[in-house]
């Protein structure tokens, strides 16, 4: 979604963890929703499943990803990206 992919560029962040956001923000519907794989992100961002792993972590814990596991079907996104990053527990 353009839209928000707009508003991931708005944000603060690391390098590693925008680019991350941005691949999920690519694949998401208007409403921020998406289910890309592990390997499509990999093949997006040329970072390896262990380090999508650590990005989508920090991604959550600051509140810009919620994430559903959909079992037997992967892993549902939710991309709402928030002005400012602010690092905690949910």
């Amino acid at each position: 979604s353009v839209r928000v992919m707009a508003a991931v560029w708005a944000i603060d962040l690391p390098a590693s963890d925008k680019l991350v956001l941005l691949a999920l923000a690519d694949c998401a519907n208007d409403e921020g929703r998406c289910w890309p794989g592990l390997a499509s992100l990999s093949a997006k961002t040329g970072k390896c499943k262990r380090s999508l792993q650590d990005s989508l972590r920090e991604l959550d814990k600051a509140w810009h990803i919620t994430r559903t596991e959909n079992p037997g079907k992967g892993m549902v996104y939710d991309v709402h990206p928030v002005a400012s990053s602010t690092t905690g527990s949910k």
